[in-house]
This record gives structure tokens, sequence and C-alpha cells, in this order.
């Protein structure tokens, strides 16, 4: 049974409520909202260096760049590594995407790279997107129908910024979403883990990244 990482949070009311009212088992009731899919395509959002900054303490990664996360960052990125490993080698398709700040006029400037450890392979897919979600301004869903895939394994973050709206318009564009909880992170705790109550309850199935790893090797047989 998955160990979520949102469990410390919840209050007795909180449990009673979810399973009273079966989010445990089947999420939103108002549509499906929980489910793997036989066809998952792995996006990576977002991992550049203006995010992830150097591998040290958060506090100390934003005197660089603002929007640094650092050694939060960094110990996801030592889960994201081996996990797209494990998918390539079973021949899941890897995309890509960067956002692109109004500030920077260059897309190719070093600060939007995407960092080395878990950099694309070459001919994997880089779509730029200007705001949260990796389906608006993009041809990202054209790829999704193209590839015939109706799943997303989503890693990366933010995990309540764009990992969250890029869930939620996956979800609506009729593709289940995979989430491994130890492959996404945000600069905030408590809105991490939060962010990923709410994408499991309504959007997402949320597993560990073990888990995701065993369908991954099901559906790749």
């Amino acid at each position: 049974m998955t160990e979520h990482v949102w469990d410390d949070l919840l209050t007795e009311r909180d449990r009673q409520v979810i399973s009273k009212a079966g989010y445990d088992e089947s999420g939103a009731s108002s549509w499906d909202s929980r489910g793997l899919g036989t066809d998952p395509l792995v996006l990576v959002i977002d991992m550049q260096r203006l995010v992830v900054g150097e591998d040290e303490p958060i506090l100390d990664a934003i005197e660089e760049y603002r929007t640094a996360m650092g050694a939060v960052a960094w110990d996801a990125t030592g889960e994201i590594e081996p996990f797209l490993d494990f998918a390539r080698e079973r021949g899941l398709p890897v995309a890509y995407t960067r956002v692109i700040p109004s500030s920077y006029d260059n897309p190719d400037h070093e600060d939007l790279a995407i960092v080395e450890p878990i950099a694309p392979e070459p001919g994997e897919t880089v779509i730029d997107k200007s705001y949260a979600s990796a389906f608006y301004g993009t041809d990202l869903l054209s790829r999704l129908v193209r590839g015939g895939h109706d799943s997303v394994i989503v890693v990366g973050n933010s995990t309540s910024g764009c990992v969250r709206a890029t869930t939620i318009d996956a979800q609506q564009n009729g593709f289940e979403v995979i989430l491994p909880q130890e492959c996404l992170f945000d600069r905030i705790e408590a809105s991490h883990k939060i962010a990923l109550l709410d994408l499991w309850m309504k959007y997402a199935e949320v597993l560990e990244r073990t888990e995701v790893e065993a369908y991954v090797e099901e559906v790749t047989k």
C-alpha cells in the first residue's frame, strides 16, 4: 500500500471524509479521475538550471536564482534520473518542457538549460512553454494523440504549479495521469503535500516510484 507524503497532514475527520466519500477507492465521483492506462509517455517538467540551482540548501540556492530550489530539487533529481533510465530501457518515450520566462530574450540562455544528470537524450522532444500547463499554447496534445498515448507519467516541478496545471489539463483532455511522488518537488513542503493530495483525490494516481516502475514493467512486457 502506498505511503503517501501527505498522510501526516490529515486529521482524523479528514481520513473519515476521504474514506466515507470513496476518494480513497475511486477519486472524484464526477469523472473517472484515476487510472493507469496502457501506453504512457513520460513528461519531465521544467528541470532547468534557474529552477534547480546548485546542490545546496534552498536558502543558499535562492541567492543566485530566486526561483531555485537547491537540495530540494537535487533530492528529487536523484529519483528522476534512475526512473528515466528505467523508462527508456523499456522503450517508453520521454519528453521535456522548458518554461521560458518573459524576462529572457534568448531561449538558448544557459539558465534555461535542463540540468545535465537528466538532460534529454538525442531525438527526445523538448517543448517550450510560457505558462504553467504544458498543454497551453503548445503542441503537446497533438503529440500525445499522434503517438497513440492514453496516459502521462509526470515528473519534475513544481507540484503546486506547473505539475498541477499540466496534470489537470491532461486529465481533462482524456489522459490518465501517474505521479511518482519521489520524482516531484516544490519549494514549500506544505504546498507539495497538499497539491499531491488534491491531485490524488480528483485528477491523478499518486504512487511511490517503485510502484510506477512495476506498472511500467507490466505495460511494456
